[in-house]
């Protein structure tokens, strides 16, 4: 079966369905396919710019995205995924190299020092990735990592969304995770970063090592130590600094959904990440209610199940509605106060 080129344009905006994600991975899986592949990422590349491809580059990434499919696929690195992205699945390299590609070739023109290359992550999945230097870590669902392509010398990258860090040591060249309000400077540690620009707190968790945190005036704000959180207030510019279990933070990257006496507020940030749906809560008191969980590989709906044998809550789905190109529009989520159940959890 010929492969619809416009899946492929669906999957890079990202409102590809469950059967273009697996149409996708089925063909770059198949060595047969090499010709029809290339002829398909040649074809992608012109629909962005009216230049031509830097010979041989298609072929390289080809041989990079055949090798970053059968690596994942003897790791097993990713669960919980909604529904078959729950399982064993290719790391969604196809994006990442491509958009490396993109960026590098427009600012072929520039001073190679300036070059940039940028890592993207859809929504609703997780991406792993390895950085020039051997710093390895992933990215949480809607993210972007900017880094130069010129990486041993200047190791400064710029974030948007959440990451988790594992960096290799060099004390000549610091490390440094730049985002819209802070500054986080290690020499070899395992550390989150949370600065989604759609929330008004930015946050910063080691597991391992030793970081420091400065404003992006340059002012040092802390120093952090294992299983320390530094959150930083992006509307007051008030910042804590608290002790926590830095496992919780981190477990994002192993499939799990972990909640320690979280606000609802928090929660329903997280889940909307996650699962890549919109939640709107009905009843501002609900806000503060906290819980404490462990999902792995659990569906949106056992999720909210679970939630309200714990608090007085009861949700529905609203009917979704499908655009002009017939994509659905993302899926959403009323959450409100059980009234008939509250009593009970007083």
């Amino acid at each position: 079966m010929d492969f619809n080129p416009e899946i492929l344009k669906r999957y890079f905006k990202g409102k590809y369905s469950r059967k273009d994600f697996l149409a996708i991975k089925s063909i770059f899986e198949k060595p047969e396919k090499r010709e029809e592949i290339v002829d398909m990422l040649q074809n992608h590349w012109f629909d962005y710019n009216n230049e031509p491809l830097p010979e041989g580059n298609v072929n390289h990434v080809l041989d990079k995205i055949h090798h970053q499919i059968n690596l994942e696929k003897r790791r097993e690195i990713f669960t919980g995924f909604i529904g078959t992205f729950q399982r064993i699945a290719a790391i969604l390299i196809i994006p990442l190299i491509l958009t490396f590609l993109v960026v590098f070739y427009y600012q072929s023109n520039k001073p190679v020092e300036s070059a940039l290359a940028e890592i993207q992550c859809p929504m609703g999945v997780r991406t792993k990735f390895i950085l020039p230097d051997g710093t390895t870590g992933f990215l949480n669902s809607g993210s972007t990592l900017e880094y130069p392509v010129l990486f041993a010398k200047n190791r400064n990258v710029k974030l948007s969304g959440e990451a988790y860090f594992e960096v290799a040591h060099d004390k000549a060249h610091p490390f440094v995770v730049k985002t819209s309000n802070l500054s986080t400077k290690v020499l070899g540690t395992q550390f989150n970063v949370i600065a989604y620009e759609s929330e008004n707190r930015e946050e910063v968790v080691l597991q391992e090592g030793s970081v420091e945190v400065y404003s992006n005036q340059g002012d040092k704000l802390e120093t952090l130590q294992p299983d320390q959180k530094l959150v930083l207030n992006t509307e007051t510019g008030q910042h804590n600094k608290d002790n926590v279990e830095a496992s919780q933070f981190v477990s994002w990257t192993e499939g799990k959904l972990v909640f320690r006496n979280e606000s609802m507020e928090l929660v329903i940030q997280r889940l909307a990440r996650w699962y890549n749906v919109e939640i709107e809560v009905e009843d501002s008191e609900l806000l503060s209610y906290a819980f404490r969980a462990t999902f792995i590989d659990e569906s949106l709906d056992e999720v909210l199940k679970l939630m309200a044998l714990t608090a007085p809550i009861k949700y529905r789905e609203e009917k979704r509605e499908t655009t002009n190109d017939g994509t659905y529009n993302k899926k959403k989520i009323i959450i409100s106060l059980d009234h008939k159940r509250e009593e009970s959890f007083k």
